[in-house]
């Protein structure tokens, strides 16, 4: 079976890889099975010269009716992580630098990663009001996952910025009344 080549955000390109989509969903809070089916669809309609950002909108859309909380997820960690925010279904967003974005399409609004725990501290607090707000309870769980997941693979934190993150999330969770995340392995 011929390699299928995707084209990255940065115009570069690199083989399709449905294990990719299976790891991305998982960490979003997909069960595996739902993942798997969700990579085999996604396989099953790549072609050479797609992008990358069509592959996760396929993605997105599909995770969006199969399991939404992941969905959520996705999109939470795309803009804590990445940097990057999702507009869909005609929706805009003003950002905090002022600029409007309209359409259907992902776009850059910082920097990227996670660099330190005062930003995780600022996000928990985003997280409470959201609640507050009335977003549900498990939305809020798996964006708190998602934003887990950004501090253990952040590049940008050392390891005791990342200890007090883990800290501050784990004090969070608990005020919330859920149980603080282990680390399967030291950071």
């Amino acid at each position: 079976m011929k390699k299928v080549r995707v084209v990255k955000a940065d115009g570069s390109t690199e083989d399709f890889d449905k294990e990719k989509i299976v790891r991305a969903c998982v960490a979003a809070g997909a069960p595996e099975d739902v993942a798997r089916e969700i990579a085999n669809e996604v396989e099953s309609k790549a072609r050479d010269g797609m992008s990358t950002a069509e592959i996760r909108r396929m993605v997105l859309v599909r995770l969006r009716e199969k399991c939404p909380e992941a969905a959520d997820s996705w999109e939470f960690y795309d803009r804590v992580v990445k940097g990057r925010i999702t507009f869909e279904n005609g929706k805009f967003v003003v950002v905090e630098k002022g600029r409007l974005y309209l359409g259907r399409q992902v776009k850059d609004i910082g920097p990227r990663g996670l660099s330190h725990a005062k930003e995780v501290e600022g996000i928990l607090r985003e997280l409470e009001e959201d609640l507050m707000y009335g977003v549900p309870r498990r939305t809020i769980n798996a964006r708190c996952y998602a934003l887990f997941m950004g501090v253990l693979k952040s590049k940008k934190m050392s390891k005791e910025e990342k200890r007090k993150a883990v800290e501050l999330i784990n004090a969070w969770r608990e005020k919330m009344g859920w149980k603080p995340y282990k680390l399967k392995k030291p950071l």
